[in-house]
């Protein structure tokens, strides 16, 4: 465990975990919580830049509650995509400025950089990556990856017109009513929005995936800011990824063990398929056998007495003769094992065979 001075961050919080759902899930959970645990095992690395309200801050660990971060100058690399398109946001009416994963007011902008700043070192040290991409910002550990945003709560408010926005209003009022008397028509037209959205100033982080009993969203409070929870949040963060490996890790086995097992099911089909023939041919060569005995019985019993014989019994012992050649040359070792190799039923290398047996 990391040793802090600060008695709130005493107890870890491993990502928010409480599994309490699915019990065929719990792998990925305690694999989850694992690799957290390793993670918080590893030396600790100070950040770059001091936290404002705790000039005595040695670590991220030890950040109070409603810290904040000083500005940067200098992003960290993984986050320097997403800085860039924050500085050169333009505000909407609203003053809020928007890029993929991050809604927030200008106000909160530089803010919103030095926790990003911040959360890429946290992330760095856990070997997860940040990169900004077409549905917002993820954070991988390849091949996982999961999508997270940062947002700015904001309410909804009537709007209360401006003289000047009220005086473009009754203008266009005045050349709608003159436009009506000469008969003609002007298209309506807005001058000023029917809602405001007014930003709270308060930051949340949420993580975009779904890992069972897991945290998903930290908050400003009351009593704490995004920046005083930033380990939490990357053990979260670190939480989902490891949720995620370990489920994909138990899909691609359950899918090895599932094609092993097809391919034996296959061989069992084919090994029986196989017996089959293998029991109709020694049936056939049997039969061959006993049919050449009898054709010997008889061919040797018509010897006394064919020379009385009519034509037609005559020419019955001659293709009974010439059937007995036909059956004992079947018979014969050269054609039988000629058979046998083009019918593969008693191979030297057993290309059926399964050393774990017949599969349940």
């Amino acid at each position: 465990m990391w040793k802090t001075d600060n008695p709130a961050f005493q107890t870890i919080e491993i990502g928010g975990a409480q599994h309490q759902g699915n019990p065929q899930l719990s792998f990925a959970a305690k694999a989850a919580q694992e690799a957290v645990i390793a993670a918080r095992a590893e030396p600790i690395v100070k950040p770059k830049s001091p936290v404002i309200q705790s000039p005595a801050f040695e670590s991220v660990v030890d950040a109070p509650a409603s810290a904040t971060f000083r500005p940067v100058t200098q992003p960290h690399a993984m986050a320097m995509g997403v800085v860039l398109e924050l500085r050169n946001a333009v505000p909407d009416r609203d003053g809020g400025i928007s890029v993929n994963g991050i809604r927030i007011h200008v106000d909160s902008r530089t803010r919103a950089i030095a926790f990003l700043h911040h959360l890429a070192l946290a992330l760095e040290v856990r070997s997860v990556s940040i990169e900004l991409g077409e549905e917002g910002l993820n954070a991988e550990i390849s091949p996982e990856s999961v999508r997270f945003e940062i947002v700015e709560g904001r309410s909804l408010e009537k709007h209360e017109p401006t003289p000047s926005e009220l005086r473009k209003e009754l203008e266009y009022e005045r050349r709608r009513d003159l436009a009506r008397r000469r008969g003609q028509w002007l298209p309506p037209e807005s001058f000023y929005p029917e809602y405001d959205h007014h930003y709270s100033g308060k930051l949340s982080l949420e993580v975009h995936n779904w890992a069972d009993g897991a945290r998903k969203k930290w908050s400003d409070g009351k009593r704490q800011t995004l920046e005083g929870v930033l380990e939490s949040i990357a053990d979260g963060v670190l939480y989902h990824l490891h949720f995620d490996k370990a489920r994909r890790e138990k899909r691609e086995e359950d899918e090895r063990r599932w094609q092993h097992m097809a391919r034996r099911r296959e061989l069992q089909k084919r090994r029986g398929e196989r017996e089959q023939k293998r029991i109709r041919f020694l049936a056939e060569l049997a039969a061959y056998q006993r049919e050449a005995g009898d054709l010997k019985v008889t061919i040797a019993n018509a010897a006394t007495v064919i020379a009385e014989g009519n034509p037609e019994y005559r020419r019955m012992i001659e293709w009974a003769e010439a059937r007995l050649a036909h059956l004992e040359a079947q018979n014969a070792l050269g054609p039988l094992a000629a058979n046998l190799r083009s019918q593969n039923l008693f191979p030297e290398n057993d290309e059926l065979y399964d050393p774990e047996g017949d599969p349940p």
